[in-house]
Order: structure tokens, then sequence, then C-alpha cells
């Protein structure tokens, strides 16, 4: 039911024809020219300011204003460029500070088509913030331009509205034919009237038939019934680009284009228009889903290869070519306003409810369903595909972007891609809601609010890559994959060229490469000298790859198999290349009467063909030096029998570096026992110097003889701590044994980046009674993480040329400060485990140099 109290128009004729506008209305004009909007909006708010009523006006300065500034009107200006969530989230909390009662005038709707191109999001911004006006029992005018907007957003925004209005005009009159007036019952509501320009008041419905067939001559001369206007505006914009290309014609507004498919960041612009022409952008757009952006990671991994093919065209010959498809920012947020989210979404951007709203609103999003029009797209996408396996990757708008890369943080989901078509349809939807409801993860909510970016648009734009690889019976990868790096952030001999780039590689799926894996090891190797290994043990296969991540046919799932399962079912010629054996310990183990191959992977061969590291060498050169900063690559490799190689880019973003960009001076002649550790190599994050105010340090034997079962409570009390001193100021350092950030237990402590955000330096410690050892994995998701943070790393290892000195009881004499954090931390078990220990007083400092890798913890 609406509302029965009545706002007057400034027009009595107007009230009468309509039975008054009430509160909760939102009165929607459809015009032919914006004057003719002008013609209703000036009286209304003449006649609101005379009734002392609450009157604003959002302006979005795309046309003149609709009226001359007057006393009692409030004025926002709304920066549509700001993105459509911002828009709308700052719209919904004008609208709930003005209180009820309140009289709104937007300028046209159609300035939103012109900002954001698409239709649908018009539709989608009055969708949304209609419900706003009803909610708080005010009456709203909005109108668009007839004849610029496809059907389909005309329709929705007339399902929405409670008075939509269709507004002509000859020299003489103007008319109004009422499409939609909500429950007002009256015998002429619906006929059209004529409005007497001279006299407004003078409104008459239009009962003769002389004046009918003038009316309907007028309406004719004005109507378009151009069938493109079953499309979006985006495919009207399109569709007039396609007959360029045609006529062999340069577009002037390359630019936009470019902002359109690509997003706003102007430096991805600038390396866009240099390496993109129209025919490109053409062969993009047909792959889209829906409209808007194609994301952050979309837009690197296709602006990385028209680098390669224009600047490298011999290595572009050894490119495999790429026929992703791209599900588009806009739907992202369509998909949340048809599942009733968009509430959740309001509450959840508000500080209170930014945590909590969050889990709410990510079980919602798991249940929602898809429209008809968009499950058909999805259809003939993977009638494309057929029953190749392809990934589900989130591409969001701030995604791989100058400043946040998002590493890790939101969801990819890979699709086997086996049965019917329906039942590949539902596989692939529930993995587009996946990702959707990752942006809700605490991860994601937690980087958001660190980098402060919890009130920038995120629209999730999704990118769906073909798996590349190769068939092993019932299993499928290519031979390899990883993540490589133009500069080397981590040096762990003096003799490394930090600009010759680094490479983190893995046989099987790329995955194993950027997540930390557990007991195993991916391969590190220096492009300057690949063959230089980061970490050797007694045998060679101590530091090397056990378990490959593959697709598993037989279940359908992404899964990690044993080095023999995978081996056993590959040709001769591959195992070959890819698979090692460790003779020393075959040997030692046939002397006790166990005869059986020791297997493993380093990728070793590969790092020793030159045309495979020489041209990921020059690729990372060649994108470093358009992109105009260091740049990080996600690939895979496949190979042949022949000996010919396939390299595919599936990802590229600017790469943070960290250090804190000083000049770090080694101090001189310090005592030893006023040494904490003094390491040669084995840090990320470049030059570094800074006082430490806390130290946090893990007891490597106690926390391994705490019950396996309790471990992940020594990493929840470090997330306490880092709460503590997250917003203190104070610098902490943290020391733990083994790995940081590992999902087992005994290879280290299962710290999310969540619990560790306030630690200004992380170091991992060695401790041989149990096995727990550093592992080099820049280029993980983690140490993405870290680096984006501005969190310098260190490895310390009890028997390392990388360590000359370490003194794990320095602080020994110190008390214990845990119960400081906490009080329920005193007298329990983790309080034996975990030492906190403020030593600001002290002088306690760390400097790490970057020209002699060496770094000193201390007082001095």
């Amino acid at each position: 039911m609406i509302n029965q109290k009545r706002a007057l128009s400034g027009i009595s004729g107007f009230d009468t024809a309509l039975d008054y506008i009430r509160y909760g209305d939102n009165v929607v004009f459809q015009v032919s020219d914006i004057d003719d909007y002008r013609f209703f909006v000036e009286p209304f708010i003449r006649q609101a300011i005379e009734d002392n009523k609450n009157v604003v006006y959002f302006r979005f300065d795309k046309h003149l204003a609709l009226f001359e500034t007057a006393v009692g009107v409030r004025t926002y200006e709304i920066d549509l460029s700001s993105g459509f969530e911002t828009v709308v989230m700052t719209i919904s909390d004008i609208i709930e500070d003005e209180g009820p009662e309140t009289h709104y005038v937007f300028d046209s709707m159609t300035d939103l088509q012109v900002e954001w191109v698409a239709d649908w999001m018009m539709g989608n911004f009055f969708v949304v913030t209609a419900p706003e006006i009803v909610k708080s029992n005010s009456v709203a005018y909005f109108s668009y331009t007839s004849d610029h907007h496809s059907f389909e957003s005309v329709a929705r925004i007339r399902e929405t509205a409670s008075v939509l209005l269709d507004v002509f005009h000859d020299e003489d009159s103007m008319y109004i034919q009422p499409i939609k007036i909500l429950e007002r019952y009256l015998p002429t509501i619906f006929l059209p009237h004529r409005v007497d320009k001279d006299d407004p008041n003078d409104i008459e419905p239009l009962t003769n038939g002389i004046e009918l067939a003038r009316f309907y001559s007028l309406v004719a001369e004005n109507g378009n019934v151009d069938s493109t206007l079953n499309l979006d505006n985006w495919e009207r914009f399109f569709m007039k680009k396609k007959a360029l290309v045609q006529k062999y014609e340069v577009p002037s507004d390359i630019r936009d284009l470019c902002r359109m498919v690509f997003g706003t960041d102007e430096h991805m612009l600038d390396i866009a228009v240099n390496n993109v022409n129209l025919a490109d952008l053409l062969n993009i757009k047909a792959r889209m889903i829906g409209v808007g952006s194609i994301g952050g990671k979309a837009t690197g991994m296709i602006l990385s290869r028209q680098i390669v093919d224009k600047h490298l065209p011999d290595v572009s010959q050894i490119l495999e070519p790429h026929d992703s498809f791209y599900v588009c920012s806009n739907l992202y947020y369509t998909f949340l306003i048809r599942n009733k989210c968009w509430g959740l979404k309001i509450k959840q951007r508000k500080k209170r409810g930014y945590f909590p709203i969050a889990e709410i609103l990510k079980e919602k999003i798991l249940e929602g369903e898809f429209s008809d029009n968009i499950r058909e797209q999805f259809r003939r996408m993977l009638e494309y595909f057929g029953q190749s396996p392809i990934i589900v990757r989130s591409s969001s708008l701030l995604e791989d972007g100058f400043g946040n890369a998002f590493a890790g943080k939101y969801e990819s989901v890979f699709c086997v891609n086996k049965g019917t078509l329906e039942e590949r349809l539902v596989a692939f939807e529930n993995a587009v809601r996946t990702v959707y409801a990752s942006t809700m993860d605490e991860s994601v909510l937690e980087y958001r609010l660190q980098r402060g970016l919890t009130n920038m648009d995120e629209q999730m734009a999704l990118l769906v890559q073909r798996v590349t690889g190769s068939l092993f019976r019932d299993m499928y990868m290519p031979a390899a994959a990883g993540v490589a790096f133009s500069y080397n952030a981590y040096r762990w001999k003096p003799n490394i060229d930090p600009n010759a780039g680094v490479i983190r590689i893995v046989m099987g799926l790329g995955t194993r490469a950027v997540d930390r894996t557990d007991g195993d090891y991916p391969r590190i190797a220096a492009l300057d000298n690949p063959s230089l290994r980061a970490m050797q043990g007694t045998y060679v296969s101590d530091y090397a790859q056990h378990k490959v991540d593959v697709l598993d046919l037989t279940v359908n799932a992404h899964a990690t198999v044993p080095m023999e399962k995978i081996a056993a079912r590959m040709a001769p010629w591959f195992k070959s290349v890819m698979v090692e054996h460790d003779s020393k310990r075959e040997s030692e183990l046939k002397q006790v009467g166990m005869d059986r191959e020791v297997i493993f992977t380093t990728c070793e061969n590969l790092l020793r063909n030159e045309e495979f590291v020489g041209s990921i060498r020059k690729i990372l050169k060649t994108v470093e030096r358009e992109y105009d900063y260091p740049v990080d690559m996600e690939f895979a490799l496949n190979i042949s029998k022949s000996g010919g190689l396939v390299i595919n880019l599936l990802q590229c973003r600017p790469l943070q570096t960290g250090g804190s960009g000083i000049r770090a001076e080694l101090p001189k002649d310090v005592p030893r026992e006023n040494i904490f550790f003094d390491l040669n190599g084995g840090t990320m994050g470049g030059a570094y110097s800074t006082k430490i105010d806390v130290v946090i340090q893990v007891d490597p034997k106690r926390y391994y003889e705490y019950p396996y079962n309790q471990k992940p409570a020594v990493a929840r009390a470090i997330g306490q701590i880092n709460q503590f001193y997250k917003d203190s100021g104070k610098v902490v350092m943290l020391l733990v044994p083994g790995r940081i950030g590992t999902t087992s237990p005994e290879l280290g402590v299962p710290v999310r980046f969540a619990e560790i955000s306030a630690i200004a330096i992380a170091c991992e410690v060695s401790y041989e009674g149990a096995g727990y050892l550093p592992e080099l994995s820049y280029g993980s998701h983690f140490f993405q993480d870290l680096v984006e943070a501005d969190i310098f790393y260190a490895s310390i290892f009890e028997n390392k040329e990388t360590t000359k000195y370490y003194a794990p009881d320095f602080f020994a004499a110190e008390r214990n400060m845990i119960g400081e954090a906490d009080p329920e931390f005193t007298g329990s078990g983790v309080a034996d485990i975990i030492s906190v220990y403020e030593v600001g007083k002290k002088g306690l400092k760390i400097v790490s140099d970057i020209a002699s890798g060496e770094t000193i913890c201390g007082i001095w």
C-alpha cells in the first residue's frame, strides 16, 4: 500500500489529473528534451519551499541546472566517475540523513548512461535508489531521455516506479501520457492530457477524437521504432565502432573505448592506447558476457600479450593463443540487485556492519540465481569450450593494478567440464557464485581495510580461461607453470643481479607455485643464473617437488597427487625431461635391500633450455619497459617430443617490490653480545632500517612439543597480539619456527595474513630438532601480501652460510609481556610458547643493506 499523504506538485491541474503525488512516490518523466522535465521541476521546488519542506537536488552536472539556486534547496554534487557503488551508497546515506518527507529532484538519469555507458547500470541505479525514497517516506522526481535507452532498461524502471509519465510537446502545448500510476484510480487517469504552456494549471484529458488523433500523430513524429533499442547502449556503441573497422577508419576516441573495456586506471590506459587497436577491442568485445569492464586481471593478461605481439614477434611465435571469455563487471551488481542482496550490501559497507554482515551476505550470494538471458550466454560459452577444462578467475576492478594486487585474495575455481551441457552449466554457475562470494571473505575485507579501499568500487568481473595442458590418461596438466618477476627482491647470493628477474616454477598446474606448499618445494631460479639453487640439502631431492597439482578426470576435480602416480602415466620422452632421480638415495636404499626409484622434479631441464629462459627474460623486460614498472607474470608451459615448447601468459600485474626506500648504512664494530642476528642474504624487502619496539618470539622446541591439535591456538594467539598492537604505532618483529602461514602445523605456524597485518618484520627460524625450516617462497600469494604490506622478511638458519650469527636467547632476561595483550594468556600453555618483549627503550634496531645483502639486528 502506498502512503495516502499528499505531496503537492506546484501545478494544481497536474495534482488533479494524477490524483496527487503521495509521499513514497518515485515520479519518472520520460522526455525528449530536458526543458520538458524542467517545466515540471520548477513548480515542484517552489511549492515545496513554500510548504517549508526539506528540498534536495542531486546534481550530476551533465546539463544545465534544472532550476536557479534557491534558498531552502540543498544541492549535492554527485561525481559519477567515482563508480556505481560509491554513487549509490553516497545517495543512500544522504537520503537516510535527510529524513522523512523530503522532496528530491534528480538530474536526468540519461547522464548515468553517458558516464557508465551501459543502460543496464542506469536501470540498476533506479532499482536500488527508488526503494530508499519509499523507505524514507519522501517523494522524488526522476527523468530520462526517450529513445536513448534499451527496452529492457526502460521496462525495469517502469516496474519499479510508482508514477511513470511520457512527456511530449509541440509549439503550443505540452502533453503527458501516464504509463503507470500506482494505486490511484480515476476514469481518465490513463488518457493523454494536454498542458497549456502559458497556464500550466490548465491540464485536461484528451477525450475528443480529433484531439486524440492529433496527439497520436505527434507521438508518431517523435517516436523511434529503431530495432537496435532492443539492445543495450553498450551493444549499440560497439556496433557503430565495428562499422569503422569495416571502412578501415581509425576512431578518434580510442582512449575512451579502452576505458570502457579496461577500466579507469590512467597508467593502464596509457599502456593500452600504445598497444591496442580498434580491431583488438572488438575481438575482446566478442567474448564479453554482460556489459562493463573486464577487470584488472583480464586487462593485465591481454595487455602483456599485446606488448609481446607488437615488440617481440619472434617470441610471439611460441606464445599460445588465448581464447578467454570475460564476465563483465556490471553483471556483479546486477546479480546482487536481482537476488535482493543490495540492502545487505549497504549495511555491510557501514563500519558497524563491515565484518558481521559480510558472512550473511556471502551466504546469500551463494544462493543467488542468474537471469535466463545471462544463463543462455553462459551456455554458448560452454558450447564453445566443449569439454576442455576451464578456470573461473576473479578479475575485479582494483585487482592487479598499480598499488593493489589482491594476490590470492579472491577465489579461482577449476571446472573440469565433464558431463552434459546442463551439468556443466550448473558447475560453472556454482564457480561464478563462489568467486562472487569471495568478495566477502575476511582476508579480502581486511586487505581492503588495511589499504584504505573500503569505500571504493570493487566490482567483480571474471576471467574464464581454458586450462592449457595435456592429457595423461585420466589426469590433465601442463608440463610446468609458475610465476616470473622482472625484479628479484630476494637475493640468496650476493652475486645475483636483482634486475635480471627470478622465476618460481613447478611441474603441473601453477597452484603449487603461487600457494605455500606443504612439505614440498617449488624451484626458485634467478634468471641470470638459473642453475643456482636457493636451497640445498644432503640429497638432491631434499628441497624439491614431490607432489603435482592436476585435474583428476575420474573425480572431476583439482587434485594433488604423488610424483610416482603421475609419472606412471607419462610417456618416456616426457618423463625424461620432467622427472629427476636421486641416485644417491636410491643407492643407499638398494644397499639395505630396497630397490626402488626416488623421483622428484626441480624443472632443471626446463631451466637449462635457453629458448624458454631467454624468452621469459625478454618478455619480462619488454613488458616492464612498457609498464615503466617491474612486473610479475603467471605462465604455463607445454612441451613436445621434438623439443618444441609453447608458453601461455596467464596473468600480468605491476610488481610490488617493497623496501623502505632509504639508504641503509650497516653499523660497524658492534660487539657480539649486542647482536641478535646477523645475516648474509635470505631477506626480502630491499634496503631497510628501523628501530624495533616489540619482539614476539615463538619458542621452537616448546612449539614442537605442544599437542598437534592445539598448535593452531598459537597462531590465533599471535593474531590477538597482532590486534593489540595494531594501532599502537609500535614497530613489531615476529619470529616463528619454520614457515609463516603454512596450513600444516608440523611445518610451521599456521597464521592467516590478517593475524600478522600489524607486524613490520617477519622472521622464519629453522629448528633442526623438529625439522622446521624456512621456505624461500617469494612469488607465493602469502609473500605477495608481505611485500604489499611492506613487511620485511628474513630467514634465519641454524647452520647455513646465509646466517652469520643468531642468538635465540638474546631476550632471555626480559619480562614476557604476553599478559598485557590479553590477561587470559597469563599462565596458559600459549604463554610458555610465545614471548612478547617490549624493547623500545633498549635501542634495538635492524638494518639491511641491499648492496652487500647483509642484515644486522641488535643494539648499538
